[in-house]
């Protein structure tokens, strides 16, 4: 007895398209999603909150990020509005899109099994489920966009090098792929290096290398993608230079407990059973799933990935999702081999129920624990430092009507970011405090406090106003707003008038 989905008959006896069925069950879980999204609430993180920002004036690039996002996020409220829903819209349907893209690559690469309806149909199902999607779909980031174009670019290249009669439109397609994935994230970047690799080490296809397909693809993305090597060549190439910082090389090197962490935490992102199996897959049996062309074109969009940004967390750090890409190939990677092995096959199911398991504790944690008969506490919170931002929103706002004559100051772009989306539209033009003139956020590069003396400005902060006292002919507290989240946590944000700048120099010089 196979633990493989089985067909149905439908009203007419025929049994369902598996594409069909996939998309009922992908509809199903994003339904689900939707539900929690636009019932849920939960406030928008201070990153989300930027990325709104970035989207009230649309642009070619932005500090830290290429603009998709941007552009993606102005799309779902211009249709919608500015709810919390609206902002995340796009990530939800952007997996869920993946998913069904990753019907197709799996039923192009494996057309030839007699498996491949199950292969596919079984590789949108576990796209779907993964815990890091569960997360990724409820949150509005630049994996999201950037995971959906990697699917299509895979796609399109196993349609391209298996299609020889209409093989063009494939290239072109990967081009368009590439270009808009690097307009999402400059992680798209390692899509060209695993295509490369898998040209090269392919003798059946190292021929493309010199044929016009690849360079047309090459000169496509290129094309798509340059508006933003153009915005960054006139900002002093922010975003490429943010990139670069991330990677944090120059602090100590060599970081073993780094490595444990980041290794351990993809369990997570793929889940413990489909990562082990990919480990299997990567360590014990390469070499013989390395002869078979189609496997071996798939561990090429995943090992590079997997083990540059492994090494990236030995020598620095590295963020649990900055491998997510490796996984769009690892799904028809897994589950292709699963299938081929009758007693393993049992790990796709049992998977999909643990992350689904999972998914419903995530997005339902304080009902399940109250039937458990266990309070919600700050330490089981996973998203308490979201909460009350909302609040916050309306004193700052209350704040702002009642002092006309000051312009909004901050002190750090996690509460700047926030404000600027909760005490809409009353917060603009708000000023970010920067004596030293650094440029190590959006904020820095584009509102900071000049330095010139004068203006009259309202304070909000986390903290207090000391470190600011030198600055200004006089400062007063006026307000401040303490919400108690849990017993042991709470949120504090201040307010302070500032009244009469006297420049950066001044206030250093005291």
């Amino acid at each position: 007895m196979t633990s493989s989905p089985q067909k149905m008959p439908d009203q007419t006896g025929a049994a369902p398209a598996p594409f069909r069925q996939a998309f009922l069950f992908v509809a199903a879980i994003t339904a689900w999603r939707l539900v929690v999204l636009f019932t849920d609430g939960v406030n928008l993180s201070f990153d989300e909150a930027q990325y709104w920002h970035w989207a009230q004036t649309p642009a070619l690039g932005y500090f830290s990020k290429p603009p998709l996002i941007a552009w993606m996020i102005a799309l779902t409220t211009a249709v919608g509005g500015n709810g919390e829903a609206w902002v995340r819209l796009g990530a939800t349907l952007s997996h869920a899109a993946t998913a069904l893209v990753l019907f197709g690559v799996a039923r192009s690469l494996f057309r030839t099994r007699e498996d491949v309806d199950r292969i596919a149909l079984w590789s949108a199902l576990i796209w779907i489920t993964l815990p890091a999607v569960s997360v990724s779909a409820m949150i509005i980031s630049t994996d999201a966009p950037l995971l959906l174009c990697w699917a299509v670019a895979l796609l399109a290249l196993v349609r391209a090098v298996e299609d020889e009669g209409r093989a063009w439109r494939w290239w072109l397609l990967l081009g368009v792929a590439i270009g808009i994935g690097l307009l999402a994230k400059y992680a798209m970047a390692f899509f060209v290096v695993s295509l490369v690799l898998f040209l090269l080490v392919s003798p059946s296809d190292r021929l493309r290398l010199r044929q016009p397909g690849l360079w047309l693809a090459l000169l496509t993305g290129f094309v798509v993608y340059s508006p933003n090597l153009l915005w960054n060549l006139l900002n002093g190439m922010a975003s490429y230079r943010h990139t670069g910082e991330n990677a944090n090389l120059k602090s100590d090197l060599f970081n073993p407990a780094e490595l444990a962490e980041f290794l351990g935490s993809q369990f997570g992102v793929f889940g413990p059973l489909l990562f082990a199996v990919l480990l299997i897959i990567a360590l014990v049996v390469l070499r013989r799933t390395w002869l078979v062309r189609r496997y071996r074109l798939l561990v090429c969009f995943v090992l590079p990935v997997l083990l540059a940004i492994t090494l990236q967390s030995f020598l620095s750090r590295a963020n649990a999702n900055w491998a997510a890409t490796a996984f769009v190939a690892a799904v028809p990677l897994v589950t292709a081999w699963l299938m081929e092995r009758d007693r393993w096959r049992w790990v796709l199911p049992v998977s999909a129920s643990l992350h689904l398991l999972a998914a419903v504790a995530l997005y339902n944690p304080a009902p399940l624990l109250s039937l458990a008969g266990v309070s919600m506490t700050s330490k089981l919170d996973l998203q308490k430092r979201l909460r009350g931002w909302d609040l916050v929103g309306d004193w700052s706002r209350d704040l702002v009507m009642k002092h006309p004559d000051l312009v909004p100051l901050f002190d750090d772009r996690k509460t700047m970011a926030t404000l600027l989306y909760y005490a809409r539209p009353l917060m603009m033009p708000a000023r970010m405090w920067n004596p030293e003139g650094k440029r190590l956020n959006h904020y820095e590069l584009s509102a900071s406090l000049p330095a010139e003396p004068g203006g009259d400005f309202l304070l909000i902060t986390r903290g207090d106003d000391l470190w600011v006292k030198p600055y200004f002919t006089r400062t007063e507290m006026i307000s401040i707003l303490r919400l108690p989240i849990y017993p042991d946590y709470a949120l504090e944000v201040r307010a302070y008038r500032l009244t009469g700048f006297k420049g950066y120099a001044a206030g250093r010089a005291q």
